[in-house]
């Protein structure tokens, strides 16, 4: 008899220790349920604010401020501000620059020209003395004048008793006071020339050494007129 309790006592116990468990393995599925369900109701709350993010993010980075104008202008193929192709401004008709041509000075010699002619010894009648003089102290060669149109060319050679520079020295004190300007010219070996020019009037001077020491002057010189 107390055998039979004690059976019945141990079966009930392992009863009430089997219900107990089950309430308790119960209690921790569902405790396990809420927790998930937090879990899970924090989860997209969490995850939009990090969608969120990293949306503001794609928009900041692809805002207009920060990166259009590199992005949109490669995908449309665009010139960038620096590879822009350069405007060519269309031609400029030249003016002309510098001083206008200076006109001729009137012509030196008034009237009708002279007679051609030559002289040996001395100075040809019709010779613009007053315009172009010989050196003082001129033994004369020959001196001449021809004339076309309304130009005098003259041509003269003598000799003198000076150094060159002083027989140059006398012809640009002779052409210098009616407008001439002088400037070097070719010349032979030991000779010096000398080129006296006013508008179109060219006066040509050579000058050489004699075996005596004396210097020898070559002229040519065209003169113009006032005659048609």
């Amino acid at each position: 008899m107390n055998a039979r309790r004690l059976v019945i006592a141990g079966i009930a116990l392992a009863v009430l220790i089997a219900v107990v468990a089950i309430v308790f393995d119960q209690l921790a599925v569902r405790s396990g349920q809420t927790t998930a369900q937090a879990s899970n109701s924090a989860s997209p709350t969490s995850g939009g604010d990090g969608a969120n993010g990293s949306g503001a993010g794609a928009q900041s980075s692809g805002s207009p401020t920060s990166g259009a104008p590199s992005g949109t202008d490669a995908p449309n193929g665009g010139a960038s501000p620096s590879s822009k192709p350069l405007e060519v401004l269309p031609p400029v008709a030249a003016t002309p620059t510098g001083l206008p041509e200076p006109s001729s000075p009137a012509p030196l010699i008034k009237g009708s020209l002279p007679a051609p002619g030559s002289a040996t010894g001395a100075v040809v009648a019709g010779w613009p003395s007053d315009i172009l003089g010989l050196p003082a102290g001129t033994t004369i060669g020959t001196t001449a004048i021809s004339t076309s149109g309304n130009v005098m060319q003259l041509t003269a050679d003598g000799v003198v008793g000076k150094p060159q520079q002083a027989v140059i020295d006398s012809f640009t004190a002779s052409l210098v006071p009616h407008g001439f300007w002088s400037e070097s010219a070719p010349a032979a070996d030991g000779s010096r020339a000398v080129r006296f020019v006013r508008g179109t009037d060219t006066v040509t001077v050579s000058v050489s050494l004699t075996g005596t020491g004396n210097s020898r002057f070559q002229l040519l010189g065209n003169l113009h007129s006032t005659a048609e």
